[in-house]
């Protein structure tokens, strides 16, 4: 648990002060789902939907957002990534870049709608085109090289 809270804070940190620079027009990759992610895949449902949960408020505390929306979507997507990595082995990087586009654009597809039900100002239609299929691409792809590099150093930790 403890090294969860230390993960998080240390992705808060990371999401804030390095992910501004790495932005390309105006989208940045998300952090707190390559997280969740790599949670899911090493945990059961329940415990990766619980740590989802945790994730998505501590990000919608942070964020303008509706209280529970992140905490919401977070914690109905670990579920389901921990779910489908019992059911399809995860370990190359062609299937991690897969399942965490997918997240991202579940993310997404959760996500506008809801923020469109409170008034949000963008059309779905275009927010799902230029915002989500981007963001999710971007997470996908930085993702599956933090997941990959930490799966090499965890693997070469255990070899020793």
């Amino acid at each position: 648990m403890m090294t969860f809270l230390l993960a998080l804070l240390s992705t808060c940190l990371l999401q804030a002060a390095i992910l501004p620079r790495l932005a390309i027009g105006g989208i940045q990759p998300d952090l707190f789902l390559i997280l969740l992610v790599g949670l899911s895949l090493s945990v059961g449902p329940e415990p990766a939907a619980a740590g989802g949960f945790l994730v998505g408020l501590y990000q919608d505390s942070l964020s303008g957002a509706p209280l529970g929306l992140n905490a919401f979507t977070l914690s109905l997507i670990g579920f389901l990534v921990s779910r489908l990595s019992r059911q399809v082995k995860m370990t190359q990087l062609t299937e991690r870049f897969a399942l965490l586009g997918l997240a991202g654009l579940l993310s997404g597809l959760i996500t506008l709608p809801l923020l469109r039900f409170f008034h949000a100002p963008r059309p779905l239609a275009s927010a799902l085109l230029w915002t989500a299929l981007p963001g999710a691409l971007y997470t996908a792809m930085l993702g599956t090289g933090l997941l990959g590099m930490l799966t090499l150093k965890f693997n070469k930790g255990l070899t020793r």
